[in-house]
């Protein structure tokens, strides 16, 4: 489990942020996704969801489908498009230059597959080190179009980074006419200082986990008390945000 945002808290952050719609993106799995789109149609409430899903790919690096029906199975890249394609996803290549899963930290190889089309890679990723965002800035010279991604594990995430894009009236158009480097577009970002780290989460814990560990039964209290004080310490809502890209 990679992030502890609530069905009730990701609903109420994204109304302080002022977020039309939020793409959930799971690792390996669209189930939280389709629940939480279904549960938000339920309460009649305004927020657009895009079910999406981040694939861990054989060697190991992420690749994102949106607007998907089923899961991902494949853990090949070029299957994995056909599949995104197939069921009408579009594809997003995000952190490309992460060290541990960025899909470009080995090389440019990737490339080949992903040209000619609609695809888009994370030019800003909150939660990245300011170097790897920097590197990201080279594929602005490809067919690739950028993106921007909070990278949101709790509420005071959310709202990091946004996307604004033109509204064509209707809401895979409208994204997928960004990744086509159509109709205007802004990336907004938080500040990030040169030599910025990546984001860390509980790093005193984790500090503490060589020495000794939480019991099992006293971890989802804990984790619950965690979530809590972040997002006591850094605020749910609207973030000071800069441009990082802009298209018109």
């Amino acid at each position: 489990m990679d992030g502890l945002i609530s069905f009730d808290g990701l609903l109420s952050a994204a109304g302080a942020v002022g977020l039309d719609a939020v793409a959930i993106t799971d690792h390996d799995t669209i189930s939280g996704a389709v629940e939480f789109a279904d549960w938000v149609r339920r309460r009649g409430a305004a927020l657009q969801v895009i079910v999406g899903e981040e694939r861990t790919l054989a060697d190991g690096s992420h690749f994102i489908g949106l607007f998907l029906r089923e899961p991902i199975r494949a853990v090949e890249l070029g299957e994995a498009i056909c599949e995104i394609e197939g069921q009408g996803g579009l594809c997003l290549v995000p952190h490309p230059f992460r060290r541990k899963d960025g899909l470009l930290r080995n090389g440019m190889e990737p490339l080949a597959v992903l040209s000619g089309r609609p695809v888009g890679f994370e030019l800003f990723n909150a939660k990245c080190a300011a170097e790897e965002n920097e590197r990201a800035r080279r594929l602005l010279g490809t067919d690739l179009a950028p993106f921007g991604g909070s990278d949101a594990h709790y509420e005071c995430d959310l709202g990091e980074c946004v996307n604004e894009i033109e509204w064509v009236g209707d809401l895979r158009r409208s994204v997928e006419r960004m990744l086509r480097r159509e109709g205007t577009v802004r990336v907004l970002g938080k500040p990030q200082a040169p030599g910025a780290a990546e984001r860390r989460y509980a790093p005193w814990y984790y500090r503490f986990k060589r020495y000794a560990r939480v019991p099992k039964v006293l971890l989802p209290a804990a984790k619950q008390c965690y979530r809590r004080y972040r997002n006591w310490k850094h605020g749910v809502g609207r973030k000071p945000l800069r441009e990082v890209y802009r298209h018109a």
